[in-house]
């Protein structure tokens, strides 16, 4: 594979760094949201909603930027870009108004702004597929540095306290309740001038890298008698020329013409091309328009081959699971050792550095271990680390006041800490590799389109943060004198389904 060029390294750093950028938006209201929430008038409940209107918003937006992204990548990041800045500015303001509406909407706005389904996609069509682990790593450390310098950054600016007038926009306050607003939207600001001066539209070379390795994988003759899982890769694999519109049984004909959409067999039907009907006799028209999205939901779950499932469901789980350690912290810490803002966001920062050069280290050893390898070892960590922040003296006894301190099997802080650290760097390293190998395995097919590979890891994801969210809550309002077990209890036999999962399907779980 070629070297990539100066420009194109650039473009994809942006891509990056777009991605740690939105990471570090989500998670930087974190520790003052209850505190802005009570300053706007409302209860310590809103404070849920000001962080989880985020990721919601992003579940719509993701379907607009992969139909835009089918195109273009530059003007949908821009467009991206100015909604963080708007949507951050509103958020800040609505302290000026008291208004938590505006608050809302503000966070609202940002999650319309987020890029991550376009940066997923980004690096599934522009990498080769022997640096797309070690980029996907880089994606995975982008996402675990925001998520912990964000509370990091907010404990700092909690130090503010400045109040001037500005010409138009009237009075700024700048406090620990402003700061991450007014901040964000700096930072988006000098993202989208760099972006606009230095980002250069890709080739797809990634992308019909794998068109290519498709073909050549069926075109391959037979040297020996074929498994029933090779046998089941070739209707897999043949299935991908299938135009979901068209009744007769799909063709293995011989290829014999190159289109702008892939290569093409004499009845006109592309590798990787979306589906659609290219002329009257090839399959009858729905009224003389386009294949809906109904249409388009139903060729992807026909699409969904077992390893592309598994790759989804990891996708899901590994957020549900970190996101109810990461975004409980605050409330776990508070009630069993009396920690401060100050100490979470601490332990949060260290933490995500630390998943720096562990993603460094994957993404070097990837060339040298296949990713299922690294997907066993990583879970294996993580569950680890999760074991550990289950408390079974809780179990036996219910005493409040020291939480059976004094116990050789009670979670004190010091192994809080060392369960916190396993299951971050270990679930958050885990995120570039599952990503590698869900774009490999990943048909061409849903490569391309509409609801393609990023958009539906995007979704997938996200949706697992929301749950996670809401499952913080319920358990919350259960008992928060076992709101340790409650939460990392099924979340330990989340990861260990997981473990047994990658196990299980060991043998396709490759490219």
């Amino acid at each position: 594979n070629e070297r990539p060029t100066f420009k194109q390294s650039v473009s994809l750093s942006l891509n990056i760094l777009a991605c740690f950028l939105y990471m570090m938006n989500y998670y930087i209201v974190e520790p003052s949201s209850t505190r802005y929430a009570n300053a706007l008038g409302q209860g310590d409940a809103m404070s849920g909603l000001i962080i989880g209107a985020m990721p919601w918003a992003a579940l719509f937006s993701a379907i607009i930027y992969s139909i835009w992204s089918n195109r273009c990548y530059r003007s949908p990041l821009l467009t991206s870009g100015i909604l963080l800045v708007l949507g951050n500015l509103l958020y800040a303001t609505a302290y000026q108004y008291n208004s938590i509406e505006m608050a809302l909407c503000g966070r609202f706005m940002t999650g319309l702004g987020g890029p991550r389904s376009m940066n997923r996609r980004y690096i599934a069509d522009t990498t080769p597929l022997a640096r797309r682990t070690a980029v996907n790593a880089a994606f995975g450390t982008a996402t675990a540095l925001g998520a912990a310098l964000g509370p990091g950054t907010a404990i700092l600016l909690d130090r503010l306290d400045l109040q001037f007038n500005l010409p138009v926009y009237g009075t700024v306050y700048l406090n620990g309740l402003t700061g991450p607003g007014y901040l964000m939207a700096l930072l988006w600001m000098i993202y989208v001038i760099t972006l606009s001066l230095a980002f250069q539209e890709p080739e797809r070379a990634g992308l019909e890298e794998q068109r290519q390795k498709e073909i050549s994988d069926e075109s391959t003759p037979a040297i020996s008698p074929r498994s029933e899982y090779e046998m089941a890769n070739i209707d897999s694999s043949s299935a991908i020329r299938w135009n979901p519109r068209e009744p007769a049984t799909p063709k293995l004909d011989k290829f014999d013409c190159v289109s702008e959409q892939g290569l093409c067999d004499s009845e006109g039907l592309c590798i990787g091309s979306e589906p659609h009907v290219s002329s009257d006799d090839d399959a009858p028209k729905d009224d003389g328009q386009d294949a809906s999205m109904w249409s388009q939901a139903m060729f992807v779950l026909n699409h969904l081959t077992l390893p592309v499932r598994i790759c989804l469901f990891l996708l899901f789980s590994k957020m549900f699971t970190v996101e109810s350690v990461i975004s409980a912290a605050s409330m776990v810490t508070k009630n069993r050792y009396g920690w401060a803002v100050q100490q979470v966001g601490t332990l949060g920062t260290i933490v995500g550095c630390l998943t720096i050069p562990i993603s460094i280290f994957i993404g070097w050893i990837s060339q040298y271990r296949e990713d299922r390898v690294l997907m066993i070892w990583l879970m294996s960590f993580a569950a680890l680390g999760m074991g550990l922040l289950v408390d079974v003296t809780d179990f036996v006894s219910t005493e409040t006041d020291t939480f059976n301190e004094g116990s050789a099997l009670a979670v004190g802080p010091r192994r809080y800490i060392a369960g916190y650290l396993l299951v971050f760097c270990s679930v958050q390293a885990f995120d570039g590799v599952v990503g590698s190998v869900l774009s490999k395995v990943i048909p061409t097919a849903l490569a391309t389109g509409t609801l393609n590979s990023g958009l539906l890891a995007t979704v997938v994801g996200t949706f697992g943060r929301a749950c996670g969210d809401v499952f913080i809550t319920s358990v919350g309002y259960i008992d928060l004198r076992q709101i340790m077990n409650l939460l990392f209890v099924p979340s330990f036999f989340i990861l260990i389904s997981d473990l047994a999962l990658i196990g299980w399907n060991y043998d396709i779980l490759t490219a």
